[in-house]
């Protein structure tokens, strides 16, 4: 869902811009579900799709050859198709009719437009819910949701799990053998709107999954669990409830976060049944899905199961429009974090809306402006959302590349001239990953739901770290989010903000990193839980204390900062502390980098700085969000030694590096809506405006360039 463009007769000229749909029948991707997940990893596209998620079940198949000669002129190449259709492709129980999809897909393919199918799961037709009203989520009131919307159906009960596997294999069968059908997306949006469930077949699968990972011991469950507090000891699975909160009061923290481990277990175990029949079915399809939302662990098996994951894309959620270019870079690094370079199946191309809100339209130049920070920020292929805005039903008003009228205005230029660009940009950019020096860890499932099952209204892991994100964005470093258990090559300052959960598989590789140079910076509260969000015995920061090298000896939630300012002093000046402080003790040898200011606490270390070989680990006894956090960003640049991507970046513009072993392509966008010179670049050829470009260039307002030169 996102903006509109150009003339038409300029775009037919366009028809063949980007590379045609392999003749030889294989895919654009080959399998690659078996590689790790790294922020490093890129696709293996062998071509950059464009193009447009298509509903020739809305009406479209009377205009579609007229559609698919509006598509080739802007340059596009695939379509998206299916996801809600399973009405249309089972009208009723055991009677498959595939020949409106057969039809729209041949008369596409033999234009040189490719289909991804999707599988149909997350809205099934009315006669599955009547037949089988078991399916329906319920919600933690114990209210049944309801047919006539969508994602009703539980991901957990085994009625619904048997026919998800029986549309997707008379699918997977039937189009095995089509040319033109060159991947899958399993379902659509998983949790998008609910993602808790009370079903009689989720408290069913709640008992597998417990049984599971307590290896049939219920012992083992209640020591983990600390079921001694509120006599909440179980003597048997069955008895063990699905945690609701508030009802009648608080939960058992470690009951809960096992719950949203049992959720992300649903949904990777649906997903799998799917894939696995994909996959038996044709070899050379991949296979993505669109996130990003709760209670998915798109890192674990989830993630592992794809070939690429997919990323939907809707910055218009963003209401200032001053603030959508660094919230739409965060929301993608992040995104990529999780598995690496994506697959971009919804893009915005309008203004969206549903019952309560309505999007702004883009502006002229804003969506060609925010699909360039996606290409960016690691997408290797695009798709828009939608072609044409649908004129009934719950999206009516959710705006797509044509109006509702069929008529090409501003937004299908504005397509079209990106289509023109990509014949030469997409190429370049495959093979390439995202180069950064500056990280901030993100992503990681058991700390997004540790927080929520205990958060003292305290800011979450992810908040902090997109708050901060943003403060080194503005100032133009070469920043990104990184997992963890991911690589940190070719970081140079890596920032874990408030992390109560470390994994200490995670230790050696932070450890060997600091030593061979690398500035670690933790956040307060880092390592006071263990894997079952139970508080440590240790001393804190717990598992961390090694590499910290001090000791937490007073701590507290800040509630009323204005009228006790707990404050500390970074560069010589005066900073409110908002929400916690920490007193820190530091060993021999750990420097005091920074003190408390004021009350109780004044002269106290507020942080530490303990040098390890090569590098440093600073320890912050406050959280790193607010006033502190930028005032913290120029002092952690300094000391890692961490410049901007480009000095002669003005204000507003963007710079992003992506490379190979053989290229780099420099990225620069305008998020301004006034002309931008910029200065100091590198000698190459802009291959959006296709000339060659040397030392400097003047940017329109929301303009783009991406310069490649050698590596």
């Amino acid at each position: 869902m996102l903006p509109r463009f150009l003339p038409i007769m300029t775009a037919l000229a366009l028809a063949s811009s980007l590379p045609a749909a392999n003749p030889s029948g294989q895919p654009g991707l080959a399998p690659s579900a078996n590689r790790p997940p790294s922020h490093l990893r890129t696709s293996t596209f062998q071509e950059f799709h464009w193009g447009v998620a298509y509903y020739p079940e809305h009406g479209e198949l009377a205009t579609l050859d007229q559609d698919a000669e509006r598509m080739l002129a802007a340059g596009m190449n695939t379509v998206r198709m299916a996801e809600f259709a399973w009405d249309l492709m089972e009208p009723e129980e055991g009677r498959y009719d595939f020949s409106f999809f057969d039809d729209a897909i041949a008369r596409l393919g033999a234009k040189g437009i490719r289909t991804i199918l999707c599988t149909p799961t997350a809205a099934p037709p009315r006669w599955l819910s009547l037949s089988h009203p078991e399916i329906l989520r319920v919600d933690a009131r114990g209210v049944v949701q309801r047919h006539g919307s969508r994602q009703h159906a539980s991901t957990a009960s085994d009625v619904y799990r048997d026919y998800s596997r029986k549309i997707t294999r008379a699918m997977a069968e039937h189009f095995a053998n089509n040319p033109n059908v060159i991947g899958w997306q399993t379902d659509n949006e998983f949790n998008c709107h609910f993602s808790e469930d009370y079903s009689a077949g989720a408290a069913q699968a709640w008992i597998g999954f417990l049984r599971e990972k307590f290896h049939d011991d219920i012992a083992a469950l209640n020591r983990a669990w600390g079921t001694a507090f509120w006599a909440q000891t179980y003597a048997r699975f069955e008895d063990v409830p699905l945690p609701a909160a508030g009802q009648p009061t608080h939960l058992n923290p470690a009951h809960r976060l096992d719950y949203t481990r049992f959720i992300a277990w649903t949904v990777a175990r649906f997903q799998h049944d799917q894939v696995e029949i994909l996959r038996a079915a044709q070899p050379r399809w991949w296979i993505t899905h669109n996130g990003m939302f709760r209670l998915v662990d798109y890192r674990g098996q989830f993630g592992r199961d794809l070939d690429v994951l997919g990323c939907d894309v809707y910055p218009m959620f963003t209401w200032d429009p001053r603030q959508r270019g660094a919230t739409q870079a965060w929301a993608l690094d992040a995104a990529r974090a999780w598995t690496g370079n994506f697959f971009v199946p919804e893009h915005q191309s309008g203004p969206g809306g549903q019952t309560d809100y309505f999007h702004d339209n883009p502006e002229p130049g804003e969506l060609r402006r925010m699909l360039y920070t996606s290409f960016a920020h690691g997408a290797d292929s695009v798709l828009l959302f939608r072609w044409r805005t649908a004129r009934f039903g719950a999206e009516e008003y959710w705006c797509g590349v044509l109006d509702h009228d069929n008529v090409p205005r501003r937004r299908y230029a504005e397509v079209a001239q990106v289509g023109a660009e990509l014949a030469r940009v997409g190429p370049a950019l495959l093979g390439t990953h995202v180069a950064i020096d500056t990280a901030i860890a993100a992503t990681d499932f058991d700390n997004t739901n540790a927080h929520e099952a205990l958060h003292f209204n305290l800011p979450a892991p992810d908040q902090v770290a997109a708050e901060l994100h943003g403060h080194f964005w503005r100032a133009g470093y070469r920043v990104g989010a990184v997992h963890p258990g991911d690589t940190l090559r070719g970081l140079k300052l890596y920032i874990i903000p408030h992390f109560t959960i470390i994994d200490t598989a995670w230790l050696p590789q932070l450890e060997s990193w600091v030593r061979d140079g690398g500035v670690l910076v933790i956040g307060a509260r880092a390592g006071t839980k263990d894997a079952d969000n139970n508080v440590t015995t240790d001393l804190l920061p717990g598992v961390l204390r090694p590499l910290v090298g001090a000791t937490v000896v007073e701590y507290g939630r800040q509630n009323a900062p204005e009228q006790r300012p707990l404050e500390l002093e970074i560069a010589g000046k005066r900073v409110l502390s908002r929400e916690w402080y920490e007193q820190l003790a530091p060993d021999d040898g750990t420097e005091v980098w920074l003190r408390w200011a004021t009350r109780h606490q004044t002269g106290t270390p507020a942080a530490t700085l303990h040098r390890l070989g090569k590098g440093a680990v600073v320890y912050v006894g406050t959280y790193l969000n607010g006033a502190v956090g930028g005032a913290l960003v120029p002092e952690l640049a300094k000391l890692a030694h961490v410049l901007p991507a480009l000095a002669g970046a003005p204000a507003g513009v963007e710079v992003v590096r992506r490379e190979a072993d053989d290229r780099a392509l420099w990225f620069l966008i305008n998020h301004t809506e006034q002309p931008q010179y910029v200065t100091g670049l590198p000698r190459g050829r802009d291959l959006v405006a296709d000339r060659d470009v040397r030392d400097e260039l003047t940017l329109p307002p929301r303009g783009v360039a991406v310069i490649r030169t050698p590596r």
